[in-house]
């Protein structure tokens, strides 16, 4: 057996450094631009973490009480209270403010955040820095959830490697290359994967162990640089945070910056003043003693704001969410948290953070708390499966939320498009109805895709509908998907019409916030998508083809954001609790023309240029031209479902229009 650790077991600069740490993401998500690698902070807890973690277990092996059934324990009682309150939290105020389908998303990411899986829903999700992700209240549990299934693997390691003591530090540094080997290859590969995997991360906490390896084998090793360290960690950290941001390929090298500074800091320890005086001091202290609430409240509490004012809340606004987020994180420390771990009474800083005398008040805390965590999941499951419960308070809103939908029937189709396999594995969306004969095609993107479901609702007869996609035609016909479902189509004898439907966003850069045309458009580039799609059509037209054009709708907010009304009834909060929409939820009908003048402009010399052409435009049935405006509802019907994406309601209101206009009745 080693010799036992000369290290003290609680050293008050770890918890400054885990107040550095929390305060750095809760300004990167309060306020992005005044720290925009903040973000960092996360992996500045990663390294922290390791550290400790891997500490109390050299600990108890240098004792003999090497134990798997303690260690988890400990990490029940660390972890599950102030968890478990902030996720009961969350479904109880988004049961009050949230609609079905929001509702149904939180449930999911709710029994995820209790099973410590929320970086893998994530992963499958989308991205930590897209457009939607502050709609997510639960976005920041990916990193518990990374936390903890390390230390479901690290423990059992560390048992396996001391059957041969001698090789435990040459194994911790094998799997610490390993991990950031396989990091530098996956964000190069798949930079979601490299930031929600746990393999590409593990080297951050395996930095941590590593050091609290060396320290337990060496405590007085390179004692003469150890002021020096802290220095270098302090300025490795802020230069990632000053470096970093969003557009950064990160973990990565860039990981590098705060893994490796706090490394040093924690080796520094109180060697120089940094850590003696600032880190060590009560005030940082303090923040660190409440830094893991702090860290579950802060994104909730910003998420939530965002979601009921529709938009990024004022700085005020925001200022004062973080003040309550500090306030909730202390009462939750002083009144949850403390008591479970400590039995009611403060036990000194001895322990605090390495969790070795933390025994808990009763035998029965960690069956309970188990218990507390299963309800927990069970509840955010039953919000998924029952779909948010769509009836809970919709009367009360502008709009019936679950209008807001697209391909609600797309079950009742077959998943193929007449084509080979080869062929069929090409297309995204290969769909069609089950009508005998497939006698019209649409061509196009996702909006191709929300009109397909209506018209193809629509239409009667024997004649049915067809989809190919995604297919840009202002690539023209050499691109690889162009080139096969337009030679899939020429060929194809049952194929009497072609419809084009793509987003105006494929051909024109739109301004993300107001939905028109960025910057100005060359009068060549215009032309030289009219050149292209009258190419397309000449060539359909020579096979015998009829080729119908759609032109693209508004483009509004997300309606998730355009939901506004009263979310409750209960007296008290329905004055509290009232959903704004986005202000760009309605748009002026001369001001939308005016804000995509050159896809107008486009859109006329097509129709010049193709007489035999349909070319149809859906806006007149999604505005009120007389009154000058486009909004997202008509009556008690969400025009849109997600994005800029029109919903069922308008994709049959507008294939009733356009199978008018295509086949009209004769006279």
């Amino acid at each position: 057996m080693l010799a036992p650790p000369l290290v003290p077991a609680y050293r008050p600069d770890i918890d400054g450094l885990r107040a550095i740490a929390v305060v750095a993401v809760v300004l990167f998500h309060a306020f992005p631009s005044s720290l925009p690698g903040g973000f960092a902070g996360v992996d500045m807890f990663f390294t922290i973490s390791g550290f400790l973690i891997t500490g109390v277990l050299l600990r108890d092996h240098a004792r003999g009480a090497f134990s798997l059934r303690d260690f988890y324990a400990r990490r029940i009682k660390r972890i599950f209270p102030a968890l478990a309150l902030v996720l009961a939290a969350c479904m109880g105020l988004g049961w009050l403010v949230l609609t079905a389908e929001e509702l149904t998303a939180l449930g999911t990411f709710t029994s995820g955040g209790a099973a410590f899986l929320s970086n893998f829903l994530l992963w499958r999700a989308s991205g930590y820095f897209d457009t939607a992700a502050d709609t997510k209240p639960l976005l920041h549990l990916w990193s518990l959830g990374i936390e903890e299934q390390f230390y479901l693997v690290w423990p059992l390691l560390l048992w396996w490697w001391f059957r041969k003591p001698q090789r435990v530090g040459l194994w911790m540094g094998a799997c610490v290359l390993a991990s950031l080997a396989y990091s530098l290859w996956a964000v190069r590969v798949d930079a979601v994967m490299a930031f929600y995997s746990p393999l590409p991360r593990f080297w951050e906490l395996g930095v941590g162990g590593l050091l609290a390896y060396a320290l337990w084998r060496h405590p007085q090793m390179l004692q003469r640089f150890r002021p020096a360290a802290a220095y270098l960690g302090l300025l490795l950290v802020a230069l990632g945070m000053a470096l970093l941001d969003k557009g950064a390929a990160f973990p990565g090298w860039w990981a590098l910056l705060p893994t490796l500074g706090t490394a040093l800091l924690i080796f520094s320890g109180d060697a120089a003043w940094l850590g003696r005086r600032l880190l060590a001091s009560k005030t940082f202290v303090a923040v660190g003693l409440i830094s893991y609430p702090l860290y579950l409240w802060h994104w909730p509490m910003l998420s939530f704001a965002r979601i009921v004012m529709a938009e990024t809340p004022p700085a005020e606004v925001r200022a004062a969410l973080v003040l309550v987020s500090v306030l909730l994180a202390w009462g939750t420390y002083r009144w949850l948290e403390r008591p479970i771990r400590f039995g009611g009474s403060f036990a000194g800083r001895s322990g605090g953070h390495m969790g070795v005398h933390s025994g808990g008040p009763s035998r029965w805390t960690v069956p309970a708390l188990s218990a507390v965590m299963v309800l927990v999941f069970l509840a955010g499951y039953g919000l998924t499966a029952n779909h948010g419960f769509k009836a809970r308070h919709h009367a009360l809103l502008n709009a019936d939320p679950a209008t807001m939908v697209n391909g609600a029937d797309r079950s009742q189709l077959l998943a193929d498009c007449l084509l080979s396999p080869a062929e069929h594995a090409l297309f995204e969306w290969c769909a069609r109805d089950k009508k005998p004969v497939s006698a019209y095609v649409v061509l196009g993107d996702s909006k191709g895709e929300s009109l397909f479901f209506g018209l193809s609702r629509e239409t009667a007869g024997p004649r049915g509908w067809r989809l190919l996609g995604p297919v840009q035609h202002v690539l023209g016909d050499a691109a690889p998907l162009s080139l096969e479902s337009y030679r899939a189509v020429e060929q194809d004898p049952n194929v009497e019409v072609v419809v084009f439907a793509n987003a105006l966003r494929g051909m024109f850069a739109l301004d993300p916030q107001s939905g028109f045309i960025r910057g100005e458009v060359l009068d060549a580039e215009i032309e030289r998508h009219v050149d292209t799609y009258s190419r397309a059509f000449a060539r359909f037209a020579r096979a015998g083809k009829r080729s119908v054009f759609v032109v693209d709708n508004p483009s509004l907010p997300d309606p998730n954001s355009c939901v506004s009304g009263t979310m409750t009834d209960i007296p008290l909060l329905k004055e509290l609790l009232v959903r704004r929409a986005n202000p760009y939820c309605t748009v002026r009908y001369t001001d939308h023309l005016q804000g995509t003048r050159a896809y107008q402009e486009f859109v006329q010399r097509l129709k010049a240029r193709n007489p035999d052409v349909l070319v149809f435009d859906p806006t007149p049935l999604l505005c009120d031209i007389p009154a000058n405006v486009c909004t997202i509802t008509e009556g008690r019907n969400f025009l849109y479902s997600y994005g800029d994406h029109i919903s069922d309601y308008a994709s049959s209101k507008i294939a009733r229009q356009l199978l008018g206009e295509m086949f009209p009745a004769p006279q």
